[in-house]
């Protein structure tokens, strides 16, 4: 049985994960400029949202990921379920424990004497909407750009293109220690095991 408030809460984080991924291109037309010798292209793949918009969505999406785990343990409680199961999905995923420190200093700040759950002490610097392309696993895979005088923009190859919000993830010392985008999708990726434990449907993608 599911009760209203978990399908919800997953939905939530379906719907904040299809805000932070855009796979048609032509959403994010480039400014042209053009005079008798020369012709400027502009294009920042924002798609007119500024910074603060950008940081909300990425921060939606950090506090509901982060966040299930409470949720589907008083679902797990409620239907007979081993709660215990939720606590060992988040111990033993670093994403996840990455993911959680994220919204808890964006909500509250660390404690200077403590690293977070995952020892850490995790920030985001630089978040931003990116195009990332990326090759098939495969031999003679390839991916490319292009635009033309216009602004027309046109991805050649088999690969697959996308434009992302995502950012560089922090250690306390400075050191990058990973991507947000990547860091999300693996913290969804183990819920979504728990999910499947339980036999609560997940989302078609």
């Amino acid at each position: 049985m599911i009760d209203y408030e978990l399908t919800q809460r997953i939905q939530c984080i379906y719907t904040a994960l299809g805000s932070s991924i855009e796979t048609d291109i032509n959403k994010f037309k480039p400014i042209v400029i053009q005079d008798s010798k020369k012709t400027v292209i502009i294009q920042d793949f924002s798609g007119g949202r500024n910074e603060a918009e950008i940081r909300n969505t990425a921060n939606i999406l950090i506090y509901n990921v982060a966040n299930i785990g409470s949720h589907l343990k008083k679902w797990a409680s409620k239907n007979g379920k081993d709660k215990s199961r939720v606590d060992a999905t988040f111990n033993g995923s670093i994403s996840i424990k990455i993911i959680k420190d994220l919204s808890n200093v964006e909500r509250h700040g660390y404690d200077p004497a403590k690293k977070g759950n995952s020892g850490r002490a995790p920030r985001l610097n630089e978040i931003n909407s990116i195009m990332r392309m990326i090759t098939k696993p495969e031999k003679g895979s390839f991916i490319a750009y292009s635009f033309n005088r216009q602004g027309e923009q046109k991805i050649i190859g088999n690969g697959n293109a996308k434009v992302i919000i995502t950012g560089d993830i922090l250690d306390g010392d400075g050191n990058k220690i990973g991507d947000l985008h990547d860091t999300l999708l693996e913290a969804i990726n183990e819920w979504e095991k728990l999910l499947v434990e339980f036999r609560i449907n997940v989302p078609s993608s």
